[in-house]
C-alpha cells in the first residue's frame, strides 16, 4: 500500500535546487483504503494566506495536501520569516511533530485555497488498534516519503 508518491531522488535537481517537475503527487489510494482512513482522518480547507500551523507551536497531526500549495517557513531569532520549500498535492507536512510530539519547527500557510487531510496521534493510535496492518503501511510510507525528501535537501545542498 502506497500513500505518497515519491520523486526519485537520483534525478537531476534545477540549478535553483528545486525539482518542480519531479514533485511528488498524492498516489490514487483504493477504495478499501480509503474507505479505511476516511474515519480517522480530518478535511481541512484553508482560505489563501491563512496559516495552517506556526512554528515552535504545538501539533500533533500528520498534514497531507489534497489540493492547493502550502508554503513552508522557518523564523531565526529576530529575523523575517524564511520560506524552506512549497507543497503540493500528494506532500505531507508534520511529520516531525507527528512523530515524536514536539512543537513544529516550520510554520506552514496556504497559498491558495487549500485542502488537506489531517491525521492527529490519537486517531493514528486508534487506527493502530483496530487496522494494524494499515497503520503499519502508514508509517512505512511515511517513512520511505521522508527518506525521499531528506535526499532531495542532501542533494541541493
Amino acid at each position: 500500500m502506497k500513500f505518497f508518491s515519491y520523486a526519485d531522488p537520483d534525478e537531476q535537481i534545477t540549478a535553483q535546487g528545486r525539482q518542480t517537475s519531479l514533485r511528488p503527487l498524492l498516489r490514487e489510494f483504493s477504495d478499501e483504503e480509503l474507505d479505511s482512513l476516511d474515519s480517522f482522518v480530518a478535511e481541512l480547507r484553508f482560505a489563501a494566506g491563512s496559516r495552517i500551523i506556526a512554528a515552535g507551536g504545538r501539533n500533533d497531526a500528520l498534514f497531507i495536501v489534497v489540493s492547493g500549495n502550502v508554503r513552508l517557513t522557518t523564523v531565526a531569532a529576530g529575523e523575517a520569516e524564511h520560506e524552506v520549500d512549497r507543497l503540493m498535492e500528494g506532500e505531507a507536512f508534520g511529520i516531525q511533530s507527528f512523530l515524536d510530539g514536539e512543537a513544529s519547527a516550520l510554520g506552514a500557510t496556504a497559498l491558495e485555497a487549500t485542502e488537506v487531510l489531517a491525521l492527529h496521534r490519537a486517531s493514528f493510535e486508534q487506527l493502530a488498534a483496530w487496522k494494524p496492518a494499515l497503520a503499519i503501511a502508514l508509517l512505512q510510507d511515511l517513512a520511505a516519503y521522508a527518506s525521499r525528501r531528506l535526499r532531495q535537501i542532501q542533494i541541493a545542498c
